[in-house]
């Protein structure tokens, strides 16, 4: 049933109740009133309209008590709030009610996530991948990388992001925090091939190519680092990051010209950000070393 649907049943009621007199409601009527409470609540969720969702559910909630969904819708809208402590109650009052509610138990791990209680994520992210029958467990398998990454346990992480990636392939989000963890343990050449493969998913995924920006940078593969980030401030011209990093490359490279407008611009476009303090302090060195390099002529 559509949500234009909905609100018309609703008004309808209402019209005609103050026409007739008012009818005792059966278990059947109350049924579908928790059901249409429920449905746009749902609807509201997926429109990112939250407190719209609260108040539908909460409806839904006082006609259909000891509903697991309906628990569980709720722990969603409370967690996009940011209420936390509300959203895992919610959660765990839906396990109660349905223990193999296996979605409900990966929503609660990533309230634990969000309150930095990574071990007790864990515990409900593994309890996830034991249930046969749960229909996404990449969700859960990438989940435990993030709470592994968190707590610095490299080798744990890419163990669960690689085998979330076997579950699903094109989960482009995987796929980059896989490579990131490589690029941490300065693995260059396994960070390069799963940012590629997140970006074979994702074209427009400009912190992929940011990051192998950063890698090249870092081989002193000066020219392929310069190629990557202008992908970059291709996607998004305001990229303070890729416009700053590609200034500073260029000076290094010796094409200080070009590198001090770079650095010139990202300073005037961000003058109170760090980008644009880093920009100019890299500007004052620059001509510090110029007035050095002058003096040391004159010398001569």
């Amino acid at each position: 049933m559509s949500s234009g649907t909905v609100f018309g049943l609703l008004l309808a009621v209402v019209l005609i109740s103050g026409c007739v007199p008012q009818q005792t409601t059966g278990p059947a009527q109350v049924e579908k009133k928790w059901q249409a409470h429920y449905q746009l609540g749902i609807n509201h969720l997926t429109e990112g309209q939250t407190p719209q969702a609260v108040k539908e559910l909460l409806a839904a909630q006082a006609l259909s008590s000891g509903n697991a969904d309906i628990e569980h819708a709720l722990g969603l809208a409370y967690q996009r709030k940011g209420l936390y402590d509300q959203a895992a109650d919610q959660y765990k009052k839906s396990l109660q009610l349905e223990p193999k509610l296996t979605e409900a138990r990966n929503n609660l791990g990533t309230v634990y996530l969000g309150k930095g209680m990574h071990d007790d994520a864990i515990d409900q992210f593994q309890q996830c991948l034991k249930d046969p029958a749960y229909s996404t467990p990449e969700k859960a398998a990438y989940n435990l990388g993030v709470a592994y990454f968190n707590k610095k346990d490299l080798d744990k992480a890419i163990e669960h992001y690689e085998k979330a990636v076997l579950i699903k392939e094109d989960y482009t989000e995987t796929l980059y925090n896989l490579a990131y963890c490589y690029q941490e343990k300065k693995n260059y050449g396994k960070a390069i091939e799963y940012y590629k493969r997140a970006l074979s998913t994702d074209s427009t995924f400009k912190e992929a190519y940011y990051q192998m920006g950063l890698i090249y940078e870092d081989q002193q593969e000066h020219t392929k680092a310069i190629e990557t980030l202008k992908k970059v401030t291709d996607i998004d011209p305001d990229h303070m990051a890729a416009r700053y990093r590609t200034g500073v490359i260029l000076v290094r490279a010796g094409n200080v010209e070009r590198g001090l407008d770079e650095l010139k611009s990202v300073a005037k476009a961000d003058p109170d950000g760090s980008y644009g303090k880093d920009a100019q302090t890299e500007i004052n060195l620059i001509n510090k070393s110029e007035l050095k390099d002058f003096r040391k002529k004159l010398v001569r």
